[in-house]
């Protein structure tokens, strides 16, 4: 018997606090990822990474309140105040660190997760403001096939999971009237949407081309997918996300857990667990039962949480992999892993009310 959430409040609260310690080193402008300090050339805290900061910060208002933190009210208004700073008079953001000079569209569209949501929360004019120059650039930076691949990881490859840029693109569509979100975004997913095969695995989800995914790319797609069809009610796509979710159930009830990557065909890596893609997956095992309601779908989703829950550190700190020196984020903890195993918490809770 899983316990109920209030059992795991205690690990929830102790991944908050070790965020805040992520946040404190730099000042609370801006959240870092820990490298491990046994045999890792790069030590301790990194510098603060913008495009996680951005998408944080809907965690730490959504976390502290239910978790009854007021302080990360403030740390969410730093952290946006920091992003503010570090945006480029185009609209921008840059890959990597505030410093690398390089925009990315996939760490704007992340970052406007943030930006949209202190807007929403505060009506402060220098978050709308940085919203739209960020929507602004993304659009006039969209290439002519409909593709976002500014500033892309790989040059002229654009992978599945900016699915999840396209979805932080749309939601600012309401507040954006006068920009053309929804006909942009619409280019964009008719490039992606062939990714989703009738197999239910996914194409071109990796970092390289013709790679496999580790399950963090592929949640991040997945929830992109997920999200643009509740956006425009669109039961075919939530059916294709279905699909995976299924193809990936099957594929818990052989092996007793889930692969850390899978490649096109769906054969897995399992040397390691990506822990940071069991919490995502977690999250949308969870969206699935509400929708479907299905119970399969909530004790998959619990099933995965407590596979992350059972490796987080005292500190609260979650790694990239299990073993630590698997291949995703090999020897850290990544701020990005502690977001979604709170998210995943917050979605746990969810699943729970009638």
């Amino acid at each position: 018997m899983l316990p109920a959430p209030e059992d795991i409040r205690p690990a929830a609260i102790a991944t908050l606090t070790w965020l805040k310690r992520s946040m404190d080193v730099h000042g609370g402008r801006g959240s870092a990822a820990y490298y491990s300090r046994w045999r890792h050339p790069l030590r301790g805290w990194a510098p603060p990474y913008p495009e996680t900061t951005g998408y944080l910060i809907e965690t730490l208002l959504d976390a502290g309140r239910l978790l009854e933190a007021p302080w990360a009210n403030d740390y969410a208004r730093r952290c946006g105040e920091w992003l503010l700073t570090v945006q480029h008079p185009e609209g921008w953001y840059p890959a990597l660190y505030a410093d690398s000079g390089r925009p990315s569209a996939f760490n704007t569209g992340m970052i406007l997760f943030g930006l949209r949501r202190l807007w929403v929360e505060t009506r402060e004019q220098a978050f709308f403001y940085a919203m739209e120059r960020a929507v602004r650039w993304l659009l006039k930076a969209q290439e002519s096939d409909g593709s976002l691949q500014a500033g892309a990881y790989v040059a002229n490859y654009e992978p599945t999971y900016y699915t999840r840029l396209i979805w932080s693109v749309l939601a600012t569509a309401p507040h954006l009237p006068d920009l053309p979100v929804e006909v942009a975004m619409e280019r964009a997913m008719d490039v992606l949407r062939p990714r989703f095969l009738p197999t239910g695995w996914l194409a071109e989800t990796g970092f390289r081309p013709g790679e496999a995914a580790f399950t963090h790319t592929m949640a991040y797609a997945l929830r992109g997918y997920w999200e643009i069809s509740e956006l425009q009610a669109d039961e075919e796509g939530l059916d294709a996300v279905r699909n995976t979710l299924e193809r990936l159930a099957e594929d818990w009830r052989r092996y007793g857990r889930l692969a850390g990557r899978y490649d096109v065909d769906g054969r897995g890596d399992r040397s390691f667990v990506c822990l940071t893609g069991n919490a995502q997956l977690s999250i949308l095992y969870f969206k699935a039962y509400r929708y479907y309601r299905e119970e399969a779908y909530r004790e998959l989703g619990r099933w995965l949480f407590h596979s992350v829950l059972q490796f987080q550190r005292p500190s609260g700190a979650i790694a990239g992999s299990q073993p630590f020196w698997g291949p995703y984020q090999r020897l850290r903890y990544p701020n990005w892993a502690a977001k979604f195993f709170l998210d995943a918490f917050l979605e746990y809770a969810l699943s729970t009310r009638p």
